[in-house]
């Protein structure tokens, strides 16, 4: 049966992941080498002390699918010893990136073409590909503050008193966001590579049915269920699936949270969150149900689901006995 765009009759989800969704691994590994050659050239920024360089998006949490790869550079800065004093310096900050990026990768990227195509208050946002012929990919430059060495340490009461500041300085939230976005790679990246395979196999059908859910949404779709189902090493694909379909069956009254860095209750009450949300697990401010750039329709996204879950309703005798035989069917 055949339940994605492109997917051939009789073909395995494995079969179908490695012909249409995986990337291809050369062209991952150029564009690693690519990402590698950016990450020293920012490094070597003259007017910035650059701490680290921490690769997020697709690329940097492994949930890349073919056509649609993107990477999120965090620039840990260390010119900046707060997010207050980042934030008034931001535009300037952008601006000299900008005017030094495109001019070092042309000089000293050998086989490298950057375009730049725009900056928001927070990004720099530029293409990359490795020679003439290589697709384009996205790549976003974050300049951030260092938050959480602090944490490691075991000082100043660890990440409650970054979402304290949060709590208290509204207007710094979408700055302290960025800063915590290493929490966000981290959660993502740690999950096995079967998580990661039904991530990007639900990644692919969002993007052929044009379903209005962010990646990172649906990423925390998959983590939630798989969680919910014991976090099992051995598990059918298809089975799991049917699962995380059916929160998008009723996404409108999806009430998703994570307890890894703090206590969703403390935070659902006071901000009147109501169905639905999906709160991120590393900032309780962010609800990635409702994406302020994306036009959320919940009727759109169950009616969606409907039809996968459709689909997918003859799999379940065939599930349930290969799961008996001890059998693993991708």
């Amino acid at each position: 049966m055949v339940f994605f765009d492109g997917m051939l009759p009789d073909e395995s989800l494995e079969k179908f992941l490695e012909r249409e969704v995986r990337p291809d691994i050369e062209f991952l590994n150029d564009c690693n080498q690519v990402i590698d050659t950016v990450v020293k050239l920012v490094h070597r920024h003259p007017k910035y002390s650059v701490n680290q360089v921490i690769k997020g998006g697709s690329i940097g949490k492994g949930t890349a699918i073919r056509g649609h790869i993107d990477v999120n550079l965090f620039v840990v800065l260390n010119n900046f010893k707060s997010v207050e004093h980042l934030k008034e310096s931001m535009e300037n900050v952008i601006h000299h990136f900008r005017d030094y990026l495109k001019p070092a990768v042309e000089r000293e990227g050998s086989n490298i073409e950057i375009r730049i195509m725009g900056q928001t208050p927070l990004t720099l946002q530029f293409d990359l590909r490795s020679s003439d012929d290589s697709p384009w990919f996205d790549v976003d430059l974050i300049p951030i503050v260092d938050v959480w060495s602090s944490w490691l340490l075991g000082f100043a009461g660890g990440v409650q008193s970054t979402y304290s500041t949060m709590e208290l300085k509204p207007h710094l939230r979408k700055y302290y966001a960025k800063s915590l976005a290493k929490l966000q790679i981290e959660f993502v990246k740690s999950m096995p590579t079967k998580v990661k395979d039904l991530i990007c196999l639900l990644k692919y059908w969002k993007y052929t049915e044009e379903v209005q859910l962010t990646s990172y949404c649906i990423e925390l779709l998959v983590i939630h269920i798989w969680r919910e189902n014991g976090k099992p090493n051995n598990f059918t694909m298809k089975q799991l699936m049917i699962k995380v379909v059916g929160l998008l069956v009723t996404f409108g009254e999806s009430t998703i949270s994570f307890s890894d860095h703090y206590a969703p209750s403390d935070y659902i009450q006071e901000l009147g969150r109501t169905p639905p949300y999906v709160l991120d697990p590393s900032n309780p401010y962010q609800d990635v149900a409702s994406d302020p750039n994306i036009s959320t329709d919940c009727s759109r996204i169950e009616s969606k689901g409907k039809q996968l879950q459709r689909k997918l309703d003859g799999l379940s005798e065939f599930s349930e006995l290969s799961e008996e035989s001890g059998c693993v069917v991708s």
